[in-house]
C-alpha cells in the first residue's frame, strides 16, 4: 500500500494499523496526519509505548496519557480513582483520535487497559469510547519487556471486577504482543502495509534487511555482514553507540566522559520518605543514583516536561553547568536550564515517598531497546550478545545506509526474528492489499469531524503566580494545582527570573522561622563568585536539618 493509501483510510476516520519495514515511512505518515488533524481543529491523543518514539511526535507516552502508569490491570476503585481526576476526565472527553506509535513494545494487557479507560472516562460501550484509534509499529521491533506476576496480584487480578481476558498464558509474564489483546480484535482495524523504502540506500543494505526480516539469511549475507565488523565509518559524524546490554552502555559512557578535559561535577539522588519505598522508587527510575557529568557531556532526558522543552529520550549535550545549574543544549539546538526533578509514590492524593534527581543520563551509547524508533546516519553497533529475536534487526535498521554501519560482532540469535511474527506479517500483507483494492474500487470521502472548541490556556507558571499573589502557602498551591512542591518551585523560579520583585514570602508560612533562617545563613555561606546559592554544599551544612524544597524556598527568598 502506499502513503497516499494509508492517509485515505485514516482521514476517513476509519480505525486503522500503520505497519511496514523500517524506513517506510510509518511515522512520517503520522505526522502528516496529525498536522490534517491540527488543522481541522480535531483533539488527538499523540501517544507511543516508549518515550524516544513520542518524542518524534511530539507526544506523550501512552502510560502517562492514560494514567494507567506501569500497571496491566487496575481493578474497579483505581478506575473510579482516576475518573475522578480531573484532568484526566477533560483529557479524554475532549479527544476524538487517538494515536499510538511503536505498538509493538505495548503489551496486551495495557492495550486492553487503555481500552477499558476509554470506555470508563467516556461512558460509551464501545472499542475505546468511540474514538478513532490509529496504531503504528513493526511487530518485528523487539517486543514487549517481559515482567512476571507476584502470586499476591495474580490472585488480587482474579478477584477484580474489572480484569480482562487474554490469549496468553497467564501464569507466564505480563506481556504478550498488542494483537493478542481483545481490543485489536475489536477494534476492526484497517491494515495499511506500507512497502516504500524512504530511508536505507543501497539494494545490498536492503537485502541483508530483508533476509533477516524474513528469516532467509545464508551465507552470502552473512559475508555482507562479516565484511562491517570493525569497518571505518567515513562520515562528518560522530557514530551512535548500540549495545545489547545495559552493563556495556554504563561502561562506554563512562569511558567516555573520562576522555572530556575539565571539572566533574556530581549530582546525587535525593531520597525522602521511608527507605523500602524510595529504593523502589529508585530502583524504577531511569535517572542515575549518582550522575556525573562535564561541560560537553552527550546526555538524554529520562523524563517528560513539555513546559521546559524535553520529553523522555531528548538528546543533547552539556553547554554549562555548576553545583546546583546544568544548561543542555539539545540536538535541536535548544538551550535548556535542567532543573532537578521528581519522582513520587502516592496514596488517595498524599506522597509516601520521594527521590530528587536532574533528570539526566550519559547517552554516548545507547541499549538496543532505547534506539527503537531513531534514525541513524552512523552507528558502531555490538550484536555479539543478542538474546531477544529481532533485536539483529532492530539495530541495523537503525541505520540508513551500510556505510554508516560498523559492527562488532553478531551471534546467530541477531540474525534470526519471532516465528509467530513472521507468519502474522504474512497475513497482515494480505488484508492491507484487499483494502488496497477496495480503495481503487470505491475511494474514501474524509471524515467531517466537530472541532472541540478550547480557549487559550494560561502558561502554567502564571496560574502558580497568581495563587502566590493570593497569599497562599507553598503546600497549599501544591494540592490545588494537583503537582508536587518540586514542581511549584520551579514555577516560582522562573517568575523570580522575570521580576526579581515579586513577593514569594507567603510560601514559607507553614515553615519554622528558625528553621528558615538556618537554611538561609546556609545558603549564604555557600555563595559563589557568580552570585549563586548552589544547594548541595548548603544542604551538607544543614545535615539534614530541612529539606531539599524546603533549602529551594529559602534560596528563593534571598
Amino acid at each position: 500500500m502506499t502513503q497516499e493509501q494509508a492517509l485515505e483510510i485514516l482521514k476517513s476516520g476509519k480505525n486503522a494499523f500503520i505497519t511496514g519495514p523500517a524506513g517506510s515511512g510509518k511515522t512520517f505518515i503520522l505526522n502528516r496526519y496529525i498536522n490534517w488533524l491540527k488543522a481541522g481543529g480535531v483533539s488527538a491523543a499523540v501517544t507511543a509505548s516508549t518515550g524516544i518514539a513520542a518524542t518524534h511526535l511530539n507526544g506523550i507516552t501512552i502510560h502517562s496519557w492514560t494514567g494507567m502508569g506501569v500497571h496491566d490491570w487496575l481493578d474497579a476503585r483505581d478506575i473510579k480513582d482516576l475518573v475522578k481526576r480531573g484532568y484526566l476526565r477533560r483529557r479524554f472527553l475532549r479527544t476524538s483520535v487517538l494515536i499510538i506509535d511503536e505498538i509493538s513494545m505495548l503489551a496486551a494487557p495495557q492495550l486492553d487497559l487503555a481500552d477499558q479507560l476509554f470506555r470508563a472516562f467516556k461512558q460509551i460501550d464501545m472499542p475505546f469510547g468511540g474514538v478513532q484509534v490509529v496504531l503504528c509499529g513493526d511487530f518485528f521491533q523487539l517486543p514487549p519487556i517481559k515482567r512476571a506476576v507476584s502470586q499476591k496480584n495474580r490472585q488480587k487480578k482474579s478477584k477484580s471486577q474489572t480484569s480482562l481476558d487474554f490469549d496468553q498464558n497467564e501464569d507466564d509474564c505480563s506481556s504478550g504482543f498488542a494483537y493478542q489483546s481483545r481490543a485489536w480484535r475489536d477494534l476492526g482495524l484497517k491494515i495499511c502495509y506500507l512497502d516504500e523504502q524512504h530511508r536505507q540506500g543501497g539494494t545490498e543494505f536492503l537485502r541483508i534487511l530483508n533476509a533477516i526480516r524474513s528469516n532467509a539469511v545464508d551465507g552470502d549475507i552473512r559475508k555482507s555482514l562479516e565484511k562491517r565488523i570493525a569497518a571505518p565509518i567515513d562520515m562528518p559524524v560522530v557514530p551512535a553507540k548500540l549495545y545489547t546490554h545495559n552493563v556495556d552502555v554504563e561502561i562506554e559512557n563512562n569511558s567516555e566522559l573520562r576522555k572530556i578535559a575539565g571539572k566533574e561535577f556530581v549530582y546525587k539522588m535525593e531520597l525522602i520518605g521511608p527507605l523500602a519505598l524510595a529504593e523502589k522508587l529508585q530502583k524504577g527510575c531511569l535517572a542515575p543514583p549518582v550522575l556525573r557529568l562535564k561541560v560537553g557531556a552527550r546526555v538524554m532526558f529520562v523524563k517528560n516536561n513539555f513546559e521546559e522543552g524535553y520529553v523522555n529520550g531528548t538528546l543533547g549535550a552539556v553547554h554549562d553547568l555548576d553545583e546546583s545549574r546544568i544548561l543542555v543544549r539539545t540536538m535541536a539546538g535548544v538551550l535548556i536550564d535542567v532543573g532537578p526533578a521528581s519522582w513520587h509514590i502516592a496514596e488517595e492524593g498524599n506522597i509516601k515517598a520521594e527521590i530528587n534527581q536532574y533528570p539526566l543520563r550519559l547517552a554516548w551509547a545507547i541499549t538496543v531497546h532505547k534506539s527503537q524508533g531513531m534514525s541513524l546516519d552512523a552507528a558502531e553497533v555490538d550484536l555479539r550478545q543478542s538474546f531477544e529475536l529481532g533485536m539483529g534487526y532492530v539495530a541495523l535498521s537503525r541505520v540508513r545506509s551500510l556505510a554508516g554501519l560498523s559492527l562488532a560482532g553478531f551471534n546467530e540469535i541477531a540474525l534470526r526474528v519471532n516465528e509467530e511474527v513472521l507468519e502474522f506479517d504474512e497475513k497482515l500483507k494480505k488484508e492491507s492489499a484487499a483494502h488496497a483494492c477496495d480503495l481503487t474500487a470505491k475511494p474514501l470521502s474524509p471524515r467531517q469531524f466537530a472541532p472541540v472548541k478550547t480557549g487559550k490556556k494560561p502558561e502554567t507558571a502564571s496560574v502558580t503566580r497568581e495563587l502566590v499573589q493570593k497569599g497562599l502557602p507553598l503546600e497549599e498551591i501544591a494540592r490545588i494545582r494537583k503537582l508536587t512542591m518540586g514542581t511549584i518551585l520551579g514555577h516560582c523560579e522562573k517568575i523570580k527570573v522575570k521580576d526579581a520583585e515579586f513577593d514569594f514570602s507567603s510560601l514559607a508560612k507553614n515553615v519554622l522561622p528558625a528553621k528558615l533562617a538556618a537554611a538561609t545563613a546556609a545558603l549564604k555561606k555557600c555563595r559563589n563568585e557568580d552570585g549563586g546559592y548552589p544547594l548541595s554544599p548548603a544542604m551538607e551544612l544543614m545535615d539534614g536539618a530541612a529539606s531539599y524544597e524546603e533549602m529551594r524556598l529559602a534560596r528563593l527568598l534571598l
